[in-house]
């Protein structure tokens, strides 16, 4: 595992009902919890920004992954401070980011240095090859069903790099609502397409 991705624990997906659940932990005023978790993002972003980390977007979704599940499963928050929290949180997620180590591609090798491939490694590589495929073919079917309008919502949010930022801010000022609140629609489509997905990988393979 490359040392610029999250390191995930135990495979969990982030549903609709976890994340409505969140967001009624964060604040039971539906309103006050979209401003305290686009401010808890912020932060965290900050925080994996100045620590090196090159992709923080995705460390931060890791980290309400990890919150959202604790949540879900019923484990109380230490702190009535929100970020607190979540920033014990992130130090893990930093210090497994830290501990990766980093990998070298094969064709970056000498020729005379190239391991020949282990039969069982094949197997795990192609095993691995067809529950990516799989899970890709899900996501595109579930993507399908999305509403025209959701699913147009979701392809312009998650732009090219680079440019993400300006795009999110002209979206939010089409639809005529906060950025915060943007954000926050975007990661409820996630949930259900999650959930989906879900439904699909447990399903007889086609």
């Amino acid at each position: 595992m490359s040392g610029d991705a999250p390191v995930r624990g135990k495979e969990w997906r982030l549903t609709e009902s976890a994340f409505n659940r969140l967001l009624e932990r964060l604040d039971e005023d539906r309103d006050r919890a979209a401003e305290k978790y686009e401010t808890v993002r912020r932060k965290l972003t900050s925080f994996f920004h100045w620590r090196g980390c090159a992709n923080p977007e995705e460390y931060v979704d890791e980290v309400f992954d990890r919150v959202a599940r604790r949540t879900e499963e019923g484990a109380p928050w230490q702190t009535e401070n929100p970020y607190v929290y979540f920033h014990g949180v992130a130090l893990n997620v930093l210090r497994e980011h830290w501990r990766a180590p980093q990998t070298q591609s094969l064709e970056d090798l000498p020729g005379a240095s190239q391991p020949s491939v282990d039969p069982a490694v094949q197997q795990r590589r192609r095993e691995d090859s067809e529950a990516t495929d799989r899970r890709l073919a899900c996501m595109q079917r579930c993507i399908q069903q999305l509403p025209v309008e959701s699913r147009q919502l979701v392809v312009q949010y998650h732009g090219p790099e680079g440019v993400k930022i300006d795009t999110r801010k002209r979206l939010a000022g089409a639809l005529g609502i906060p950025l915060n609140a943007l954000r926050t629609r975007v990661c409820r489509i996630r949930a259900a397409l999650e959930t989906c997905v879900g439904a699909c990988l447990g399903g007889p393979a086609e």
